[in-house]
């Protein structure tokens, strides 16, 4: 299969954002996004400009509502999507017990992870959830841990208590670690919280891998909320899920030369 003769649209239909790019010679170029919400209510905003376009269109979705946009859509417009799921993935292997329960994006970054990166290898993705995913050579996905995103722990908050304000992540951080007032004392609690848990989370999953691998375990941060995080030795490829669809979508369309992969 030669990836740098094909192009084709990725699209990952998220919680909160959705997200389009164009995969094209092993990389994501004219990426753009909207928001979830605005996708549902019309996906002309971030699809119309690639109705007239000859490049397929290949997407995965952890959103039932951006998901029934996207096929009215593509009804709609005539438009064929092919949507990458656990079992449109070539011959990548899947170690987890129970395939169906893995997030589509979730198989998309350990597909990337598997075909391009040093492996073993933990991908953490950083959005409305926090996930962490474990990619073996052999074993392929394994399996991983998941956890509330930034944004999340704040919405929480907020929705469980009575008085307890809306918070957004990217508001101005406080530069003494003792709140002064409320919103800066939840700002600080993501802040100083955060990345310890992801730490923790992290060693946890290292130690485990080293049990078995003579290799540290290669660490790559993806979403784009991942830049938030300092993790030493870590690799940052915020589009790791549309990379992952392109990939996936060349390599269960394209004869493929039994000598690859």
């Amino acid at each position: 299969m030669n990836n740098e003769q094909s192009r084709v649209f990725s699209l990952d239909l998220g919680n909160s954002t959705c997200r389009i790019g164009l995969f094209e010679q092993g990389r994501i170029t004219q990426e753009r996004f909207v928001s979830t919400s605005s996708f549902a209510k019309n996906p002309d905003d971030l699809l119309g400009p690639i109705v007239s376009c000859p490049e397929p269109l290949a997407y995965c979705s952890v959103s039932t509502l951006a998901e029934s946009a996207l096929k009215e859509w593509s009804s709609r417009s005539g438009t064929k999507s092919f949507n990458v799921t656990n079992d449109s993935y070539g011959n990548f292997p899947i170690s987890y017990p129970s395939p169906d329960e893995i997030g589509q994006d979730r198989i998309a970054n350990a597909f990337a992870t598997h075909r391009t990166s040093e492996l073993p290898a933990i991908v953490i993705d950083v959005g409305t959830a926090t996930t962490f995913d474990v990619v073996g050579k052999e074993e392929g996905y394994m399996g991983g841990v998941i956890a509330p995103g930034p944004q999340g722990f704040l919405d929480f908050l907020h929705q469980n208590t009575a008085l307890l304000p809306k918070v957004r992540i990217g508001d101005k951080m406080p530069s003494n670690p003792i709140g002064k007032k409320t919103t800066d004392a939840m700002l600080l609690g993501i802040h100083l919280g955060f990345g310890p848990m992801v730490k923790g989370i992290l060693n946890e999953l290292s130690d485990e891998l080293l049990k078995t691998s003579e290799n540290k375990p290669k660490v790559i941060l993806a979403g784009g909320a991942s830049f938030h995080l300092e993790l030493p030795d870590s690799e940052h490829r915020p589009l790791l899920t549309l990379e992952g669809i392109g990939l996936a979508y060349l390599e269960n369309t394209t004869p493929r030369n039994p000598n690859e992969f």
